[in-house]
């Protein structure tokens, strides 16, 4: 197989291992070259001078470019694709990069990829991967094996429905932990508060830690560029306003109303199980 990757950021240079450990023949281009040589003397790979020199060179054509530049790439990059190739990309936010994929003629297969993962996974083993497909045929169906084979779990669906997931998965979830980080910056005493956790807060303080390793532009993009991101930070931020009122007020009762509709959304096993896994990690 000969795969182009068109990007050298952290997810071009991801898959480019994932290439190389498939033995596939990899070859790598990005606006600035000198990333792109980088990554390729880094990790022995062809080098591209340009995107229509790298997609010419392929059976599968990857495109891992920020997202707010995925659908111009696409549409530019899709004039240089062999013949019965395939062209994906790997973006987070899909209505716009789903809406250009089929405004091209293509003969050639399409497909839209999200890996719901960052490039601080070893493997693909136990990564979900959401897939929108556009016009497939046997490059994708081959691809999608490979991925399979090394563990991936495929899950196909449209673009506004992922994107819709996605508010939730995404938009709403880097919100909330970059509230957190923002409200962290005030207390005088985070340093010691930190040394005192609880297990609760010892954990949320590491995904806070982690969190820190995304790329604010991605970060971004998530807000600005998911058309029902709003909706996900208006919810977060009458719920706030809701409870800071009822508790100013002394209604304490309104937190049983939380955890009772919570726990019934949740399930009580899962609540069981979580709280059983966050005591496990201390052996």
């Amino acid at each position: 197989m000969r795969l182009a990757i068109i990007g050298a950021g952290s997810m071009g240079k991801w898959f480019a291992k994932f290439s190389k450990r498939s033995s596939w023949n990899t070859t790598i281009t990005d606006i600035n070259i000198k990333k792109a040589k980088d990554v390729a003397d880094e990790l022995d790979l062809d080098l591209a001078m340009n995107n229509s020199e790298a997609a010419s060179r392929a059976d599968i054509v990857l495109v891992a470019v920020p997202v707010k530049e995925s659908p111009r790439v696409i549409k530019d990059v899709a004039n240089s694709v062999n013949e019965g190739s395939l062209l994906l990309d790997i973006t987070s936010v899909k209505e716009k990069v789903v809406a250009t994929m089929h405004e091209i003629k293509a003969n050639f297969e399409l497909v839209s990829l999200h890996p719901l993962f960052g490039p601080g996974a070893k493997n693909m083993e136990n990564k979900i991967v959401v897939s929108i497909p556009i016009k497939t045929g046997k490059k994708y169906e081959k691809l999608a094996k490979h991925l399979r084979k090394n563990g991936a779990k495929i899950v196909e669906m449209g673009a506004e429905d992922h994107d819709r997931l996605m508010m939730i998965t995404q938009s709403m979830t880097h919100f909330l932990l970059l509230s957190y980080l923002s409200a962290l910056k005030s207390m005088n005493n985070f340093k010691q508060a930190e040394e005192l956790h609880t297990p609760i807060s010892g954990h949320l303080f590491d995904l806070a830690k982690a969190f820190l390793n995304v790329d604010p532009t991605l970060c971004g993009d998530l807000q600005i560029e998911n058309k029902y991101a709003p909706i996900a930070r208006s919810s977060i931020l009458d719920a706030c306003r809701s409870l800071d009122e009822a508790l100013e007020a002394g209604n304490i009762d309104v937190l049983e109303d939380i955890f009772k509709d919570a726990r019934e959304l949740v399930g009580s096993d899962k609540v069981k199980a979580a709280y059983e896994r966050l005591y496990r990690k201390e052996k």
